[in-house]
């Protein structure tokens, strides 16, 4: 798992198959960074946490949590398209109460959800991978 926002850095959980150590998973899922960012950055920077999470390739999902308010220029379109090809990694993107705009590029799904409500059918869906 990855939260990104702003110039606020990173952090980075990796989730294997099987067993999660749930005390490291819950300090991660209780800080909230909210700073605010550009999405073609972790975009941009998605190779480089995949490797220092040490992500096996061919069996990683990948999960954006976004409101998707950003611009993906060609060249960082194409550039993640042929990283996540080369990894044969799937990128399910969340897009909460916004248009998906140019994730829809380069996302193997996209879920437009008004909220992260737990019965909503796309969080679900996500939930499940």
């Amino acid at each position: 798992m990855i939260a990104y926002s702003g110039d606020s850095g990173e952090r980075l959980l990796p989730l294997p198959p099987g067993r999660w150590d749930e005390t490291k998973l819950l300090d991660w899922l209780s800080a909230f960074i909210g700073w605010g960012s550009d999405i073609d950055v972790p975009v941009r920077e998605m190779p480089r946490m995949y490797a220092a999470l040490k992500a096996p390739p061919g069996v990683t999902d990948l999960v954006f949590v976004t409101d998707a308010r950003c611009r993906l220029p060609a060249d960082v379109q194409k550039g993640f398209l042929d990283w996540k090809r080369s990894v044969q990694a799937r990128l399910v993107s969340l897009v909460v109460d916004n248009p998906p705009g140019d994730l829809s590029a380069i996302s193997d799904e996209v879920h437009a959800v008004r909220s992260l409500a737990p019965d909503a059918a796309a969080v679900g869906r996500v939930l499940s991978l």
